[in-house]
């Protein structure tokens, strides 16, 4: 029990599987989960993955392992966040299992006994375990000792605790290996080769000097240039593959969101008031400030620098008696007001050694500082390092806050919150100056159940009367000036909507099979505070988006390409028979723009349009020549040529060293889309 005790005391989030990011999202709880196996008993698969269904039943089950690490550390997820970190950390542990591991050992990587031996206790500590709070110093620093502890200590923890968790671990070192070697194995099959190598110090260093003049297509919308249904068809036959979509959905939706009334700002000021009257007159501001406000007691001291709040706080703070109650302040749906709890001569930060004792220990503690007071000897203490307040609190020691203004070296400080008696040396700290500990009072106007009952009623009003059409849902929203807001492409990954970051039960209802283009929901209520009717307007299932809906968007790329011939067209029209820039600058009514030392093979000038690089690449010197770029023509003339030696091996080396690193970070995606992955989790909840 020791163990547990100890994991869940050095961890305050849950570990997550660090192999590599989730590959898909969703939101998933584990109640929802086991009530939507029951309903969906007879269609219960959540995704597939090369080909082999996951069904709800085995999704459930990895989820609930994670889950159980959760509850083992300590941890009690409730967060719609931390149950979807949850949820991503079960679905990449399937994916893993049967897409990952499979394609590793297709391409011959393993780890074997003695290499997951050396990773976990051995000469080479996986990065895993090194990351782990659990292993650390008392200067935060990964160690050996703590790490041995811990694995000592599993047969002896009774509950087995310690057991499934030292397993999680094993099992993300041996992925995290995993992924390792097969990300260094796409790296190492980026060979560059000798005429490769060649070829791109070549390119580095053969540079033009280059003299151009830009004259842009119009903005507005040429008239003469036309698009055929031929040719759209055309080039989405010739690029279908750009074209492919997941299931998506267009929708459009009316949201009230519930904001406090004026009547609920009345009564929240006429409460504070009241609460003002009794704090001016408090003596204990700390349990005033707990038992009444709306925000947590700060034990920070601040230096009027610091304290960024209202100019009349930070009056009442620095230049009022101590004890005075600031005016009350009005600001973010809330009222506040504060008074000085402290004021300390502080140091901003102290260097500090301790030496711990049990509480059952305090006599020996304080006979071990009598002994150190004439001369303290620092090596028998743990140096902790130089501390501020912020790094105190952040770890729960601001029983330590006496380092900052000690007066005798070493010193005791009793800590009920860690069960222990310290002494602490401090040899050095900064330059004292005044700080406060201000006490704030504050109330945040919430909206009442009055103010609640009447944006449902009108948003349930609004959603009867729709009754479920979505010619209703148009012509109502039109006729009480409602905002109703699109969403193009949805997908059933997408979480959000407008301001509410949980929205699935939308989500959910826009991709049941039930639910057609031209229905709309009733009403869907978010986060106890958005109140959703929601129209679906256009329903598109997975695979190649049909050609009537892209056939805008090819028809501006086709438009614009045309645009650029004719332009290209007129413009060598304009120029023919000039001799110089100068003269085609002017026929233009342009300007000549000079780029020195153009190199192909160079990223310097990567920002410029590829048509102009390219061209300039291979075009003769001293002849003015043309050519159309993106959104443009250019006129150029190649002024010179020159073959330096300055672009080296090296260079080579580091570009096609980019080139590997790309590969080996798109590799998950890749080897996700070979799996053809479908995600049908959306449907479950």
């Amino acid at each position: 029990m020791a163990v547990l005790e100890k994991i869940r005391v050095k961890f305050g989030i849950l570990i997550t599987v660090l192999v590599a990011l989730a590959l898909l999202s969703f939101i998933l709880d584990p109640q929802t989960l086991r009530s939507a196996f029951d309903r969906f008993s007879a269609d219960n698969k959540v995704g597939s993955m090369n080909g082999k269904s996951i069904s709800y039943k085995d999704y459930y089950e990895e989820l609930n392992n994670y889950t159980e690490i959760a509850k083992l550390m300590g941890q009690n997820p409730s967060s719609e966040e931390e149950h979807a970190r949850l949820r991503d950390a079960a679905w990449q542990s399937i994916f893993d299992n049967e897409v990952f591991i499979p394609k590793a050992a297709s391409a011959g990587l393993s780890v074997g006994e003695e290499e997951m031996l050396d990773l976990t206790q051995g000469r080479t500590i996986s990065p895993v375990l090194m990351q782990q709070g659990l292993f650390v110093d008392a200067n935060g620093n990964f160690s050996r000792e703590a790490l041995a502890d811990f694995v000592q200590s599993i047969d002896a923890d009774e509950t087995g605790s310690a057991a499934a968790y030292w397993s999680f671990l094993e099992e993300s070192v041996y992925r995290q290996q995993l992924y390792s070697k097969y990300a260094s194995l796409i790296e190492k099959s980026d060979i560059l080769s000798a005429l490769e190598k060649t070829r791109l110090i070549a390119e580095g260093n053969a540079t033009a000097d280059v003299d151009f003049v830009f004259s842009p297509i119009p903005f507005a919308t040429d008239s003469t240039i036309t698009v055929s249904s031929d040719e759209i068809r055309k080039y989405y036959n010739e690029h279908k593959n750009l074209y492919r979509q997941p299931a998506n959905r267009d929708i459009e939706y009316v949201m009230w969101e519930v904001v406090p009334s004026a009547q609920d700002f009345a009564d929240t000021r006429a409460e504070f008031d009241e609460l003002y009257e009794q704090f001016a007159q408090a003596d204990n501001l700390k349990a005033f400030v707990t038992l009444n406000s709306d925000s947590k007691w700060n034990p920070y001291y601040f230096t009027e620098d610091q304290l960024s709040v209202t100019p009349e706080f930070q009056e009442t703070a620095f230049h009022k008696p101590v004890g005075e109650i600031s005016p009350v302040a009005v600001e973010d749906n809330s009222y506040a007001a504060m008074r000085v709890a402290d004021v300390r001569m502080m140091a901003d930060s102290a260097r500090v050694y301790y030496k711990v004792y049990p509480l059952s220990e305090e006599a020996t503690a304080e006979a071990f500082i009598a002994s150190q007071q004439a001369r303290p000897d620092a090596s028998q203490f743990t140096e902790m390092g130089w501390v501020t307040q912020d790094g105190l609190l952040a770890n729960g020691l601001q029983d330590f806050s006496p380092v900052f203004d000690a007066r005798d070296k070493v010193f005791k400080v009793k800590s009920t919150a860690n069960q222990a008696v310290f002494a602490l040396y401090v040899p050095e700290k900064t330059k004292a100056q005044k700080k406060v500990q201000i006490a704030t009072i504050l109330k945040r106007v919430l909206p009442s159940d009055d103010t609640y009952r009447d944006f449902q009623m009108k948003a349930v009003e609004f959603a009867d009367a729709c009754d479920g059409k979505l010619a209703n849902f148009e012509k109502i929203a039109l006729e009480q000036n409602l905002p109703v807001i699109p969403i193009t492409n949805m997908t059933q990954a997408q979480r959000r909507i407008g301001p509410a970051d949980n929205a699935r039960e939308v989500v959910s209802w826009v991709f049941d099979k039930k639910t057609r283009a031209g229905d709309v929901s009733d009403l869907k209520i978010v986060d106890n505070k958005y109140y959703f009717v929601t129209a679906v307007t256009a329903t598109r299932k997975e695979g190649y988006a049909d050609v009537r809906d892209v056939a805008s968007q090819i028809s501006t790329i086709l438009t614009g390409r045309k645009a650029v011939e004719k332009k290209l067209a007129e413009v060598r029209t304009q120029i023919a028979g000039l001799t110089t820039m100068e003269e085609v600058a002017e026929a233009l009514s342009s300007t000549v723009t000079h780029i020195p030392g153009m190199s192909f093979g160079s990223l310097q000038y990567s920002q410029n349009d590829p048509a102009l690089i390219g061209a300039a690449a291979v075009a003769p010197e001293n002849t003015i020549e043309s050519v159309g770029g993106t959104i443009g023509v250019y006129v150029f003339e190649v002024t010179g040529r020159s073959a330096g030696s300055f672009y080296s091996e090296a260079d080579a080396a580091i570009q096609n060293s980019r080139k590997a690193q790309y590969h080996a970070n798109v590799m998950q995606n890749v080897i996700a889309n070979e799996a053809d992955i479908k995600d049908n989790r959306a449907r479950f909840y």
